[in-house]
């Protein structure tokens, strides 16, 4: 096999591209219809495209059974995906090479990602700069949630309360509750919800990132004793926690 020519030289090369695509023109109109693959992820030729700031049933996942409202959600974003979009990116592609981005159907107002959190087919997961955005798509949850639209009405996707959310673990999740604690210690900024942090749930940060949220206005020591809501992969870390790697992950209720 010559140099250069191999399956490893052409991954290279097209993840090369991917990355040129972000750095120049962030916008593409497709023509042709895409195909949804699952709520939030569809391809267009051979290109493979996932809506940023959400999150819905996943397509890959390492058990057998087909998670709950995965075909629902991925009609809804098949039905989204007739005639021309205009795509933009928005975040760097994932080690893939999946480009991840906002997409609008052409001529139309709104995201697909405001069109399917408002139809309850999926939900926030905050990871891009735009926080107008984010918070756009958390009120359109809210209304979903409440009105139990889609995957709302199902028990899968409930919001759990910070002092029973072992039954989270594993998965993403919203769940709620008062911060006993809020303070940084060490390398990490904790929002603890218990009284014992090895088994009661805590939502914490990196030191840096806390300190660049706080600089830019999102200050959580002010968070104890209110009650707040967490979105994140919940994981078994000293009891049920989530890592915090956005700002908008929590949310302040009234």
């Amino acid at each position: 096999m010559s140099p250069g020519k191999g399956p490893f030289f052409r991954r290279r090369a097209f993840l090369a591209g991917a990355a040129a695509s972000l750095s120049g023109a962030k916008a593409q109109t497709f023509i042709s219809n895409p195909k949804a693959l699952s709520g939030a992820r569809f391809m267009s030729g051979e290109a493979e495209f996932l809506l940023a700031d959400i999150i819905a049933p996943p397509l890959y996942t390492l058990g057998d059974e087909t998670p709950a409202h995965f075909e629902a959600s991925r009609r809804a974003l098949q039905d989204l995906l007739s005639g021309a979009l205009d795509v933009e990116d928005v975040l760097a592609p994932t080690r893939w090479g999946v480009r991840r981005v906002v997409a609008r159907r052409s001529g139309e107002e709104g995201t697909l990602q405001d069109k399917l959190i408002a139809a309850g087919a999926a939900r926030v997961e905050p990871q891009t700069e735009d926080h107008d955005l984010i918070r756009r798509l958390l009120a359109l949850e809210d209304e979903a949630r409440r009105e139990r639209r889609g995957l709302w009405a199902l028990s899968a996707y409930r919001t759990f309360n910070a002092d029973n959310a072992w039954g989270a673990v594993g998965a993403f999740h919203l769940i709620e509750g008062t911060a006993l604690q809020a303070e940084l210690h060490g390398a990490r900024f904790y929002l603890n919800f218990g009284e014992d942090f090895r088994e009661d749930f805590t939502a914490s940060a990196a030191s840096r990132l806390y300190r660049r949220w706080k600089k830019a206005g999102s200050d959580f020591e002010p968070l104890k004793g209110a009650r707040i809501r967490v979105r994140g992969l919940v994981e078994a870390i000293n009891g049920p926690s989530i890592d915090l790697v956005h700002p908008l992950q929590i949310e302040r209720l009234e």
